[in-house]
């Protein structure tokens, strides 16, 4: 069963975190690319440890500005890419311990539930296409 909301604690304080939205989704990806000057796949291919680590902080900030915004606000953190790496350390540990998990978990069941779709479409022989 998908786990569409995820409790997380930072600090001191839990949060429930929901599963993004398509749009959400979108932004996400959107704003790693925004953040790494469109070369998030070549900082990714690049084999280099200090690469890695600014990935860690791109895909920690592109979480929390789209998905965790309320977290932010809670540690008065208007634009996390803005703030010194050492403050970014908790979130950072938050975000691959806490939330990347769960994020590959579902995203892998949803990937998961669409081919069984269509193919519980194609052997019943109905079609979406046609409107029935």
């Amino acid at each position: 069963m998908i786990e569409r909301e995820h409790k997380i604690t930072v600090g001191e304080r839990t949060f429930i975190i929901s599963f993004p939205n398509v749009g959400q989704i979108i932004t996400l990806e959107s704003t790693k690319q925004a953040l790494t000057d469109n070369r998030y796949g070549q900082m990714a291919a690049s084999g280099v440890a200090s690469m890695y680590y600014a990935l860690d902080l791109v895909d920690t900030i592109a979480f929390f500005q789209v998905c965790g915004t309320e977290v932010l606000k809670y540690f008065n953190i208007k634009n996390a890419a803005s703030v010194s790496p050492d403050k970014l350390e908790m979130f950072i540990k938050v975000y691959s311990e806490q939330v990347k998990p769960w994020l590959d978990k579902t995203f892998a069941e949803l990937r998961n539930i669409s081919p069984k779709s269509e193919e519980n479409e194609s052997t019943s022989g109905k079609s979406n296409d046609d409107g029935e």
